[in-house]
């Protein structure tokens, strides 16, 4: 393999990963209730959800709010949630400096009260835009599509999403 071969896939791979371990950083940050790191994952994206519109929001201020208002914690257990992330897909172009990754997610949730049974809430995808700025990479605009829920009336505050 010539050299410049060698160099380009290797830096595929470096992207690839990079933009992965940032996909489950998200998770973690998620289940945890900590919007203030959701919101600095996101501080260059627009967000949006397939009820309520494409882009409606941009920036670190404004996605950590909305998660704010819309997410019910539990103190010492952030969400009680579990996000769980698979079939993971990745398309980097190198030149442009831009990629878009589709993610399968599953969120369960048990809530604290010792009487909630562990139960699958939502499950679906994220369709997320990227772009490196600054030699780093990150998300231009997250979309989430619900495909399957079941009552999220202990995740989410009800009436602030439109899923119940």
């Amino acid at each position: 393999m010539p050299t410049d071969d060698l160099t380009r896939s290797l830096a595929l791979l470096t992207a690839h990963r990079e933009i992965e371990q940032k996909i489950y950083r998200m998770g973690y940050a998620l289940e945890n209730g900590d919007f203030d790191q959701v919101g600095e994952l996101l501080r260059h994206a627009t967000f949006g959800a397939d009820r309520i519109g494409r882009r409606i929001m941009q920036g670190r201020d404004a996605i950590r709010e909305q998660y704010r208002s819309t997410n019910i914690t539990y103190p010492g257990h952030g969400r009680a949630t579990r996000e769980m992330y698979t079939n993971v897909l990745i398309e980097i172009d190198l030149d442009a400096g831009t990629a878009k990754s589709t993610t399968a997610y599953t969120v369960a949730q048990q809530t604290p009260d010792g009487r909630s049974r562990f139960e699958l809430l939502v499950a679906g995808r994220y369709e997320d835009e990227w772009k490196r700025i600054d030699g780093e990479w990150h998300w231009t605009d997250r979309y989430i599509v619900v495909q399957f829920k079941n009552d999220l009336d202990r995740h989410m505050t009800p009436g602030s999403q439109p899923y119940n």
